[in-house]
């Protein structure tokens, strides 16, 4: 037969527990019985109770080392504890909840009080490994979505170019750092068919696995479109067409893009809703690119403006995304153009250095994605 539960009455007093039995059985329990706390450790061996209903003064074993053993020893799966004593004092009653008891009743007391006690508690304790079983839930899904994020964070990293010579035309330095194990920022360098170089820096609206997907998305746009054309106009139209086919309206990116021509010694830019491009030349003087053009993703007809500057050898193109200008510090002031600007200015400048320099100022807390990409004309 189901019953409402399994209740262990303590007690060296035979006439209560034979009281609180018969009445806990009425009340459709299941009971167990021990004459003190060694009795009722070696009863809980074999049937952990949901509810132990304790005197305070016993043989061997009192009710409070009970209850401590009951409630520090995680076998007995903390059971409701309900502390029955003759003392009435309030620091008797403080004392008892303290060591973890859940309730406390003065004797005398009136059973059918104590059964209506009874039944409260085992509702507090049915919602109680209600939300137990609910956390392990919880915990399962957290696990196996943090085993999907962290495969989704390799497969991202694969996605992204490894630093070095890009053929004998160009140097690739990089940073790369999701604002948590996946993110929106993308970013590449490829040899176009005609043999230019062709380079891009995105950032997707959002965080986590749609802003990723879409960022894969661009990637694979740009791959395909570089077999047609190294036009940076061309190419930027080809993905703005391709997130509005393949996303949803609240979803959007900014991109800037580049080509590299050896032929023409030139570099020629596109901006799209992005942070401005910036061009270190040798004497370390830089200028900032801003060639007009709205977001991807907005419009079908937007127009995006090409502009073409002339490039020597160990001039450096720097692309990056506003988590690095808009990355605030401990009083919520933003890093900043004009900041990035005059670290790149200085004879030592790398990427990783940038990045120091943002992790220091943000006490390294950031909302947002930071990507960086240094492109070196090598010849």
């Amino acid at each position: 037969m189901d019953t409402r539960g399994t209740i262990l009455i303590v007690d060296d007093e035979v006439r209560i527990t034979d009281i609180l039995d018969l009445y806990l059985k009425k009340a459709g329990y299941q009971t167990m019985k021990a004459a003190n706390g060694v009795r009722a450790l070696e009863a809980m061996g074999t049937c952990i109770p949901d509810l132990v209903i304790s005197d305070l003064m016993m043989p061997e074993m009192d009710g409070t080392e009970l209850c401590k053993q009951v409630k520090t020893r995680a076998e007995f799966n903390n059971p409701y504890f309900i502390m029955l004593t003759a003392k009435a004092t309030v620091d008797s009653k403080v004392e008892g909840l303290k060591i973890g008891a859940d309730d406390y009743i003065t004797k005398p007391f009136n059973v059918k009080e104590l059964v209506a006690r009874v039944n409260s508690a085992m509702r507090i304790k049915a919602l109680q490994n209600e939300i137990l079983e609910k956390n392990v839930e919880l915990e399962r899904y957290k696990a196996a979505m943090e085993k999907e994020l962290h495969l989704a964070a390799r497969f991202q990293e694969s996605l992204i170019p490894q630093d070095g010579d890009i053929g004998q035309q160009i140097r690739l330095d990089s940073v790369f750092q999701p604002a948590i194990h996946i993110g929106g920022d993308i970013y590449d360098v490829r040899t176009a068919a005609d043999g230019t170089t062709v380079f891009f820096v995105a950032d997707v609206t959002g965080h986590g696995i749609v802003a990723a997907l879409i960022s894969a998305m661009i990637k694979l746009s740009f791959i395909q479109a570089i077999t047609g054309t190294s036009s940076p106009e061309q190419i930027v139209k080809k993905i703005n067409r391709d997130i509005l086919n393949t996303t949803s309206e609240e979803h959007f990116a900014s991109m800037a893009l580049g080509r590299y021509d050896l032929q023409t010694r030139s570099v020629s830019l596109v901006r799209a809703g992005h942070p401005g491009p910036l061009h270190r030349k040798g004497d370390g003087r830089i200028q900032t690119l801003k060639p007009a053009g709205f977001l991807l993703g907005i419009e079908a007809d937007t127009i995006f403006e090409e502009m073409t500057v002339p490039v020597d050898v160990g001039d450096r193109i720097f692309l990056y995304t506003d988590g690095i200008s808009e990355a605030e510090n401990s009083e919520g002031v933003a890093f900043g153009e004009s900041r990035i600007v005059r670290y790149l200015e200085t004879p030592a400048a790398t990427p990783d250095g940038l990045l120091a320099r943002i992790q220091d100022w943000t006490s390294g807390h950031y909302d947002d994605d930071i990507t960086l990409i240094q492109i070196q004309i090598n010849r």
